[in-house]
């Protein structure tokens, strides 16, 4: 097995663990885990090739969702200078 791909693994299913603890945990173990994820994500694309990174990138945004949806909303706002969301 590749290194970059054990790393996935291991980056996967301890996220997965912090995932089903409680919400009060998420914050301290999720962020740390989120802040890992662009050098695991690097390794595996250098390791594996392109596509292994992009369905890594696909799987994240799965798990990481909600923290997505708020910044890519931020972003956009940010570029275009919408700011009809805000009340």
């Amino acid at each position: 097995m590749n290194g970059g791909l054990a790393v996935t693994i291991l980056w996967v299913l301890l996220i997965s663990g912090v995932g089903m603890m409680p919400r009060d945990w998420h914050w301290r173990l999720g962020l740390p885990m989120l802040l890992l994820f662009p050098f695991v994500l690097g390794y595996l694309a250098w390791d594996m090739g392109i596509y292994w990174g992009l369905a890594l990138l696909v799987a994240a945004l799965s798990i990481y969702r909600y923290p997505a949806r708020y910044y890519g909303i931020a972003l956009w706002q940010r570029l275009t200078g919408d700011r009809s969301g805000d009340s």
